[in-house]
């Protein structure tokens, strides 16, 4: 196992675009890590006025400053942990619920397969526009609600991926020899079947993040999601929204960072699926 790791860790430095985003999201993840411990990085607090107000970038201010006066690149650092948190936290979710619903199906198969698909099939049909304004309404437009939201829309992907995982092992004769052995089905799930099918869904994962930050940051920049003093890149690109036209530098940096970190993690995942896939030699 710790062979396979390390060759497909191997594989992925060979890649440049996957390493060099690699770099760049372990960057913005240990820079809102930090920020969760208030670690300084600039010499203003996130919420701290000042008499500067919607100054453009500067040595002083290297993001500018927006209508109150408060530092935009303490800001965007501070948004930084509600957006990663957010992106990462609901592909975990996403992944536990898609994993265990999707191997239940697999393994059981016949007429329980079908009832729980036709059930994906449902929820697919829903928009997911639609479930996270009915959510935000019902829970409320903070965190919870947001979080809860994308949860309930990412794990329809990942159940139908390991699903399809599952189908495909649950007849190759390592399992057979497992069942032979007298092994239950707890056993043969999580100790032969679950291992070998976590390649695509980890894959699947790294676009799983993106997207959600992209849903997070649409839906607080149109208003439907978090709102203050809620701070991730959305609602900040959301404020600078008002001043595109006079001071366009309150919308570009956060939504540099936004197009920087989805850009990161859908190169990480195209570089993750080479270096999994065994019919690619990198």
């Amino acid at each position: 196992m710790k062979t396979v790791k390390r060759d497909v860790f191997t594989r992925v430095k060979k890649i440049p675009t996957a390493h060099f985003s690699m770099w760049v999201i372990g960057a913005i993840c240990f820079i809102a890590l930090l920020s969760y411990f208030n670690v300084p990085f600039t010499p203003y607090s996130f919420d701290e006025t000042s008499e500067l107000v919607l100054a453009g970038p500067s040595v002083q201010h290297l993001m500018g400053t927006d209508e109150l006066g408060r530092d935009v690149l303490t800001r965007v650092i501070y948004g930084s942990r509600l957006s990663i948190s957010i992106g990462i936290v609901t592909a975990i979710v996403g992944f536990v619920i898609g994993t265990v619903y999707g191997a239940v199906a697999g393994y059981l198969g016949g007429k329980a397969d079908s009832i729980l698909m036709r059930i994906v099939d449902v929820a697919y049909s829903l928009p997911d526009l639609l479930v996270m304004i009915l959510i935000g309404v019902l829970i409320g437009r903070g965190t919870m609600g947001i979080l809860l939201a994308l949860a309930l829309t990412s794990w329809r992907g990942t159940a139908r991926l390991v699903r399809a995982q599952f189908i495909q092992l649950k007849n190759e004769e390592f399992v057979e020899a497992a069942r032979a052995q007298g092994q239950n089905h707890v056993l043969i799930v999580l100790k032969h079947m679950l291992p070998n099918s976590l390649g695509p869904v980890i894959v699947a994962m790294t676009f799983t993040v993106p997207a959600a930050i992209l849903s997070e940051s649409t839906l607080s920049f149109i208003g439907l999601g978090l709102s203050p003093p809620a701070c991730s890149w959305g609602t900040l690109a959301s404020d600078g929204w008002r001043a595109l036209r006079t001071h366009p530098h309150l919308i570009f940096f956060p939504s540099m960072f936004i197009f920087m970190t989805v850009l990161s993690f859908n190169y990480l995942g195209d570089g993750l699926r080479d270096a999994i896939d065994p019919r690619t030699r990198i």
